[in-house]
């Protein structure tokens, strides 16, 4: 062995065996790193079909045929996805989705396809740093006991970023949106919108578990537009064992009377409503200086009601 290694024609080709040694030692940790990274998949829930592994050297490429994840009653699927991940520069994953989403939650489902469905994930050791979920052309649709909710989007994303105080984040966006609902294939109604943005704050437990009765969700901000009238919201609601919310927001409405019409068209209120909400208007702008088209009030939630300032509207949400 020793007169092998000191023969002049090993030097010659000592480089190149000394290349493919570390080609192999890397292709080795890529295989290590990949089945680290489905072993990990499997232990939080997912499972597939067929899992196929690409990339190497620069990345770790898996492909799933029918991913499925499961925790507790909770059950995601989809018909495929790909997922991308920089194994040697920390925890950095892209997903492309390839077909409609699939969840249900107890008697409460959903479904989201779309034309077009990426995810970023960046994860540290405090678990998810941020996050990133577009879709194209999205049209989503929530059923539970009868009642079906839909919403179609030009543009759907939502982002999540972890802040330093135990909340995370998370903005949601929809471009041209269409909102509709229909309860027992009765009443059916919709509003087209021409954008929703919206940021909220939960705590981190409140993402690690779910929400649950007790949790309470700040609004930073909503903003709702549509045919030049626009709405602006803040507040925070809490999460009643009931079902229902419970809290208020502050709301502040450009164009009052395309607002009123809307509510109209969405089956909110009627046409003796919106005369008392132009009345208000004008009040407050000869008691406080401001448009007769501008107004703010409060949107509460209370006794599993609905109120705009003193308006009922109806049956509160609820958020289970």
């Amino acid at each position: 062995m020793k007169k092998i290694l000191s023969h002049k024609r090993f030097a010659l080709f000592a480089p190149f065996i000394a290349l493919a040694a570390l080609t192999l030692m890397a292709f080795a940790l890529w295989i290590i790193a990949a089945g680290r990274i489905a072993d990990e998949l499997s232990a939080n829930g997912f499972s597939w079909q067929k899992l196929t592994r690409e990339g190497f050297p620069a990345r770790i490429s898996l492909y799933m045929d029918a991913p499925r994840w499961r925790d507790g009653e909770m059950v995601w699927q989809n018909q495929g996805l790909s997922m991308t991940l920089m194994p040697f520069k920390g925890g950095h994953a892209i997903i492309d989705f390839l077909g409609p989403h699939a969840l249900r939650f107890g008697s409460r489902k959903l479904h989201l396809a779309h034309q077009g469905n990426l995810m970023s994930v960046v994860i540290d050791t405090q678990g998810i740093n941020r996050a990133s979920f577009e879709a194209q052309h999205a049209d989503m649709r929530v059923t539970e006991a009868g009642s079906d909710w839909h919403m179609q989007a030009v543009r759907l994303g939502v982002h999540m970023r972890r802040r330093d105080d135990a909340r995370h984040d998370i903005a949601l966006t929809a471009l041209k949106p269409l909102l509709g609902q229909s309860i027992n294939s009765q009443d059916k109604a919709s509003l087209a919108l021409s954008r929703i943005e919206a940021t909220v704050n939960l705590s981190s437990s409140s993402l690690e578990r779910g929400l649950a009765a007790g949790d309470v969700v700040g609004l930073d901000r909503l903003t709702l537009a549509r045919k030049g009238v626009s709405v602006i919201a803040k507040g925070r609601v809490k999460l009643r064992a009931n079902g229902y919310l419970d809290g208020s927001l502050d709301l502040d409405i450009v164009n009052l009377n395309a607002f009123a019409d809307a509510l109209i068209e969405f089956g909110l209120i009627n046409k003796r409503d919106k005369r008392n909400l132009l009345l208000l208007g004008g009040l407050g702008a000869a008691l406080g200086g401001d448009t007769q088209d501008r107004l703010s009030l409060p949107l509460r939630f209370q006794n599993k009601r609905l109120y705009l300032g003193r308006l009922e509207l109806g049956a509160a949400p609820k958020w289970q």
